[in-house]
C-alpha cells in the first residue's frame, strides 16, 4: 500500500507541475503552452516511465489538458472552445494506460494485482505584475469602493493614490480578480479576502502620465449651440462638432467619426442605445453621464485625435459623478480618461472597458466591471508570467 500512496503522490505532484507549466505560457499561444506541458510531463514519472498526457487539437485542447476559465467565486473550472487563462490537467494512471499502474503485491495465495486512479489540477495564468489597467487619482477618503455582490476583473493591476486608511473598501460579497492592487496605504482584512491577486501595500503610485497632455479646445464655445434631437424609436446620426445635452428613452443614436464635445449631460434611459462609431466624447466641466434602464453604449472609438487616439470619453474637470445603473451596458474596446470624475456602477449594470485613469471607482449591487487593457505608459520593466495552482 506504501507504493500505491506514493504513486498517488507523484500523479499529483505531476498534475500539478503540468498544469503550471502550461498556464504560465498562456500569452505566448498554443505551441509554446502544449510543448511546456509536455515538457512538465516528461519530467515526471510514473509506474512505465515519464508521464504521458494527451492534448486534444484546437483553443480549448481536451484529453488530459484542458483549457478555458476558473470562477474564483464559484470555485468551479469551465472550458472554453476559445481557451482561456486556466488549465485543467488530469494524469492517469491505468493498466491499459501508456503511463502504467503501480503493482501490489499481496501476500501468500493472491499473488498481485494492479489499480487504476487519476488525480487532476487546475492553474491559472497571473497576468504580469508590471501592467496597469485603471488608475484612481482621487485623494478622498474612498477611492475603490466595491460591496454587496460587485465583481471587478482587470487584464492588468490597479493603482490608487489614496493614501487614507479607507482608499479601498471591498466588502460583503465584492470580489476583484486582477494581478495587482498598489496603494501607498494599507489593506485591511476583509478586503484582502475579497482580492484575487497579489495586493501590493505601501507602493509608489506612478503619476498620471496623461496629466500634462492638452485637451480638444472647444470650437465655436460662443456659438448657438443645439441639443442633440431624437425621436426615441428610430435611428438619428449625429455629426461631429459641439453638442448641448443629449437625452434619449429608446431608438439608437449614432455619434458619427469624430470628436463630440457635449456642454451639458448625456442621458440614456429606457431602451436607448447610443453607439460611437470611430468617435469620441467630450464632457465639459459641469457635465455628467447618466446610463439608466437597459440603454448601451457601445462602439468605437476615434483614431484621428493624435494624443487622444483610442479613448471613446473624456473629461478635464468633473464636478458631478458618472452613473451606469439599473441593468444597462457601456462595452467599448476603448479608454477612457477623467481624473477626477466618480465612476459609480449600480444595481445590475455591466461595464466592459480597455483601460481608464479615474477619480473614484464605485460598485454597488450585482454588476460586473471589466477592463481588458493596460496602461502603456504605466507599464514598467517587464517581470514573466506566471501561474499558480487554484486546486
Amino acid at each position: 500500500m506504501g507504493l500505491a500512496t506514493k504513486a498517488v503522490r507523484h500523479a499529483k505532484a505531476a498534475s500539478d507541475s503540468i498544469a503550471l507549466a502550461a498556464a504560465a505560457r498562456y500569452r505566448d499561444g498554443g505551441t509554446a503552452v502544449r510543448t511546456d506541458a509536455q515538457a512538465a510531463a516528461a519530467s515526471n514519472r510514473g509506474p512505465n516511465g515519464p508521464i504521458v498526457v494527451t492534448i486534444g487539437n484546437g483553443p480549448a485542447g481536451g484529453g488530459d489538458v484542458e483549457f478555458g476559465h476558473w470562477d474564483q467565486v464559484e470555485r468551479v473550472f469551465t472550458v472554453d472552445v476559445d481557451g482561456g487563462p486556466a488549465v485543467r490537467v488530469t494524469v492517469r494512471f491505468a493498466p491499459n494506460h501508456p503511463n502504467g499502474s503501480p503493482t501490489l503485491v499481496l501476500a501468500g495465495l493472491y499473488g498481485t494485482s494492479t489499480m487504476s486512479f487519476e488525480r487532476s489540477s487546475i492553474a491559472v495564468y497571473n497576468p504580469p505584475r508590471h501592467t496597469t489597467s485603471l488608475l484612481l487619482n482621487s485623494a478622498l477618503q474612498s477611492a475603490l469602493d466595491l460591496s454587496e455582490s460587485a465583481h471587478f476583473v482587470s487584464k492588468g493591476g490597479v493603482s490608487v493614490r489614496s493614501s487614507n486608511a479607507a482608499a479601498c473598501r471591498i466588502v460583503s460579497g465584492a470580489k476583484m480578480q486582477l494581478s495587482v492592487l498598489r496603494l501607498p496605504g494599507t489593506l485591511d482584512e476583509q478586503s484582502k479576502s475579497a482580492v484575487d491577486g497579489v495586493f501590493e501595500e505601501g507602493a509608489v503610485i506612478a503619476d498620471d502620465p496623461l496629466a500634462s497632455v492638452e485637451f480638444p479646445p472647444v470650437i465655436g464655445h460662443g456659438d448657438q449651440v443645439d441639443n442633440v434631437e431624437h425621436d426615441n424609436v428610430g435611428v438619428t446620426h449625429v455629426a461631429p462638432g459641439v453638442h448641448g445635452s443629449l437625452e434619449a428613452s429608446g431608438g439608437t443614436v449614432i455619434l458619427d467619426p469624430g470628436l463630440h464635445q457635449f456642454l451639458s449631460t448625456i442621458v440614456l434611459s429606457g431602451t436607448a442605445i447610443l453607439q460611437l462609431d470611430a468617435a469620441t466624447i467630450q464632457l465639459m466641466e459641469n457635465t455628467t453621464l447618466q446610463v439608466g434602464g437597459s440603454s448601451a453604449v457601445s462602439g468605437t472609438p476615434s483614431t484621428s485625435l493624435n494624443d487622444w487616439s483610442g479613448y471613446w470619453i473624456l473629461q478635464q474637470h468633473a464636478t458631478q459623478p458618472w452613473s451606469i445603473a439599473d441593468s444597462s451596458t457601456v462595452t467599448l474596446a476603448a479608454h477612457c480618461y477623467a481624473p477626477d470624475a466618480t465612476l459609480q456602477v449600480l444595481d445590475q449594470a455591466q461595464v466592459s472597458l480597455g483601460t481608464a485613469i479615474l477619480g473614484s471607482l464605485v460598485e454597488q449591487g450585482a454588476v460586473n466591471v471589466e477592463f481588458n487593457d493596460v496602461i502603456g505608459a504605466l507599464t514598467t520593466t517587464p517581470v514573466p508570467g506566471r501561474a499558480r495552482l487554484v486546486r
